[in-house]
């Protein structure tokens, strides 16, 4: 292929891909699909680090989190098989959301956190059955688990959590053949007596045949403030059970936000987050000159070895979605951003549904990741909810619903 034909080519699949996500209507790049309604006393997708929705090519899944305060809440499987969502097994006793990757075989492996227990781990006995579900074995050495986030790569199923009272992180790893945890390893421990605390939430996980790809936000003064001050990034080689890189790619005063909500690993291994910044919450307000608030785009140069940030958006959230070719950046303002490479940044490429379509605001916001084994050929799928008006002084009502390929 010569300069100027592989040009061509390269501008045909950009054009193909814009005609994709055109404003027009017709040309949106995927339809709003309910899932379910409910009361709930927290969104079933609390939290960005760890899946909430996967496919195995042939149906969706995801899961609800439904009842009024955590003691009587409970989870449920759902399954879209191109037609509409099934309802599928409910799981009980259950705190932080249902988060959820699949297996080699397809099988789907959903796990979530019990108030003051080990992380509660199940697998569906056959491919594409959400009714029967075999129960895994926790880690061992685990006493409780909170804010975990799991990445599963060919038969290893990787598990990041902290502990509590000490406020420490932990990471282990299932085999899934032999089903025997791996010593869980330490990876920062926990300071809770003093402001700013050190309290790494929201693990995302992110393994690659190099290794395993780790970032974490901290919490400096959770059950208060409830803001975040650093994101961490760190990378595990296979077998390392330290980590060959520990950075802080962002930084703020607390008060101020420093939040990851995505990460991605692009073919070249090169690492992308998506992070808030600078958002003031309360204390003093930054220097003039600090960069604007906004949500922030990192990526980390493979030969220097330096971070670099872009500004995507002003303020809202997003997650990322990796095709063969491309990475996108799927916002909650309804907006799809195509990465065009260091020089050239971020290009609006239209929206990801019509506006008209969906049911509310939305609230969390999960974009279908390779890290949870999920088939992403037929293209970007999300999975977000909305709070509807109270009636009545009735409870609030949600409504799940998602954004699938046309």
């Amino acid at each position: 292929m010569t300069m100027k034909t592989g040009r061509a080519f390269i501008g045909a699949l950009l054009c193909a891909l814009f005609q994709f996500l055109t404003a027009n209507s017709a040309e949106a790049a995927g339809r709003v699909v309910e899932i379910a309604r409910g009361r709930s006393w927290v969104s079933p997708y609390w939290g960005y680090s760890s899946p909430k929705i996967v496919s195995d090519g042939r149906a969706y899944y995801t899961a609800g989190l439904w009842g009024p305060d955590p003691d009587s809440s409970a989870g449920v499987l759902y399954k879209y098989d191109g037609a509409a969502w099934h309802e599928g097994a409910h799981l009980p006793d259950i705190y932080q959301p249902v988060t959820m990757v699949l297996d080699r075989q397809g099988r789907l492996i959903a796990a979530h956190t019990a108030q003051s227990k080990p992380v509660r781990i199940y697998r569906s006995n056959v491919p594409g059955n959400i009714d029967e579900l075999d129960r895994l074995p926790s880690p061992p050495d685990m006493k409780n688990a909170y804010y975990i986030g799991i990445a599963i790569r060919e038969d290893t199923l990787y598990l990041a959590y902290l502990v509590t009272p000490e406020y420490s992180m932990f990471l282990s790893s299932l085999n899934l053949t032999s089903l025997e945890w791996a010593p869980s390893r330490l990876v920062c421990p926990g300071q809770a007596e003093h402001k700013p605390k050190t309290a790494w939430t929201y693990p995302i996980l992110f393994p690659t045949k190099e290794g395993l790809h780790f970032v974490a936000s901290n919490a400096p003064d959770g059950g208060e403030g409830n803001t975040y001050n650093q994101v961490w990034y760190l990378f595990y080689p296979n077998g390392a059970q330290e980590p060959a890189v520990r950075e802080m790619v962002a930084a703020t005063p607390m008060g101020h936000m420093s939040y990851a909500t995505d990460l991605a690993v692009d073919a070249s291994g090169t690492g992308h987050i998506l992070f808030l910044w600078n958002q003031r919450k309360y204390g003093e307000p930054l220097p003039p000159d600090s960069p604007p608030p906004g949500l922030y785009h990192a990526w980390r140069d493979g030969t220097s070895g330096v971070w670099q940030r872009a500004r995507l958006l002003p303020s809202g959230y997003a997650g990322f979605f990796q095709s063969d070719r491309d990475l996108i950046a799927a916002a909650a303002s309804n907006t799809a951003f195509l990465w065009q490479g260091p020089r050239e940044g971020w290009k609006t490429a239209g929206p990801l549904c019509e506006t008209s379509q969906m049911p509310g605001a939305p609230g969390f916001w999960d974009v279908i990741s390779p890290a949870s084994g999920s088939d992403l050929s037929k293209g970007l799928a999300i999975v977000t909810d909305s709070l509807m008006p109270a009636e009545d002084g009735q409870p609030q009502e949600r409504v799940l619903w998602a954004i699938l390929p046309e």
